[in-house]
């Protein structure tokens, strides 16, 4: 019986074959997705001012704190149970409606300047546009928020996380109402 003839490689292709294991790195830079996230939340405050009552800071920035405590995104939920997950995804998401509701109702009180020559087309048109931009901007601040706190509690522990999450989110917030504020005192020229 003849032997299977095996092919010998040649000395200069031969290498020790090592398996390249990519691990996400623990010290990624966070510093632009925090920007963004407080960016955006200076936006919402912003949008805020427009109606001066404060029960709509109240629900701005209570649902801000229910959704900046959750902290919802994909790599804190791991941590948690199934019921437990979903329970932290439910306060997010009544964080971001609250939010998204008072940005809804600035937004809309803003658009209501000239009621005379407004037409129930044109009102129920604007109240759809300006509803669905409170509803893509709440959104926006609840995926960066999620994105953050993710990076945030790959460096820090649980509540430190939170705690800084929690104040990128309320000094955004307030940056954006106090230039709105200043914008809305400055004499018009």
């Amino acid at each position: 019986m003849n032997q299977p003839t095996q092919r010998r490689r040649s000395a200069f292709n031969r290498q020790p074959r090592q398996r390249q294991t990519r691990r996400p790195s623990n010290r990624r830079p966070f510093f632009g997705l925090w920007l963004l996230c407080g960016l955006l939340y200076a936006v919402a405050g912003l949008i805020l001012t427009s109606l001066a009552n404060p029960w709509i800071w109240l629900v701005a920035a209570g649902g801000t704190v229910v959704q900046g405590t959750t902290l919802a995104g994909p790599e804190a939920l791991k941590r948690f149970r199934w019921l437990t997950a979903n329970l932290l995804v439910l306060g997010s998401i009544v964080g971001g409606t609250a939010l998204a509701v008072a940005l809804s109702i600035a937004l809309n009180h803003l658009g209501t300047d000239n009621l005379d020559e407004l037409t129930l087309g044109r009102a129920f048109l604007e109240i759809v546009l300006y509803s669905l931009l409170a509803v893509l901007l709440a959104v926006l601040c609840s995926l960066t928020t999620a994105a953050l706190g993710d990076r945030l509690l790959r460096r820090n522990k649980g509540s430190r996380t939170s705690l800084i999450l929690l104040v990128t989110c309320l000094l955004g917030l307030g940056l954006g109402g106090a230039i709105g504020l200043l914008i809305t005192r400055l004499p018009v020229a």
